[in-house]
């Protein structure tokens, strides 16, 4: 008689007893798991409601610090416009052309001092003071009278301004420089007496 093979039964398959477990793990823990991830969806709602608001905040707390920086500079403002308009209302028609200087003059002085609340000074260069690119933009040259005159400011035509809390200028003066161009030489050159 033959001898058969007998084949062993065939066992459980590791594979599907592993997903078997997966898959009833998965039935009860996907509730719990289900229930966290909408609370982490509420928290980051929460979180970006809450950013939003800090962001708006942080506007308004910029809009008023704005205006409260702006607000000693916009009162200048106003009480000179005030002055202003009340004494052209009272000008007597024979103001004459040194008198209107004055008056602008004062004027002039009235926001200067509105500048130096705000930490802006004005600057005028001196005439013959070296040029600075930095504080200074050139309008034009005037020819100078030797070279020593060279580089230097020959007038002023508007004056700067600077921050002097920063130190920077905040607008240039405009002004004319002095350029030196040497006097031509002769075409020709003396010959030597023999």
């Amino acid at each position: 008689m033959d001898e058969e093979t007998v084949e062993p039964a065939p066992g459980p398959d590791p594979v599907a007893e592993r997903v078997a477990e997966l898959t009833d793990l998965l039935g009860r823990e996907l509730p719990e798991l289900r229930l966290q991830i909408t609370r982490a969806h509420e928290r980051a709602a929460a979180r970006e409601q809450i950013i939003e608001r800090l962001h708006d905040e942080n506007q308004k707390l910029r809009a008023g610090e704005r205006q409260l920086l702006l607000r000693p500079l916009l009162t200048d403002l106003q009480r000179l416009r005030h002055d202003i308009l009340q004494t052209v209302a009272r000008l007597p028609e024979e103001f004459g052309a040194e008198q209107t200087a004055k008056l602008l003059h004062s004027y002039a002085y009235s926001l200067e001092l509105t500048l130096e609340r705000g930490s802006i000074v004005v600057v005028t260069p001196e005439p013959g003071s070296a040029f600075d690119p930095a504080a200074q933009r050139a309008m034009g040259t005037v020819p100078a009278t030797g070279p020593e005159q060279d580089g230097t400011v020959a007038e002023v035509i508007t004056d700067g301004y600077l921050d002097v809390q920063t130190g920077r200028t905040t607008a240039p003066s405009a002004v004319r420089v002095h350029r030196w161009t040497p006097p031509e030489q002769s075409l020709t050159t003396p010959q030597p007496i023999l």
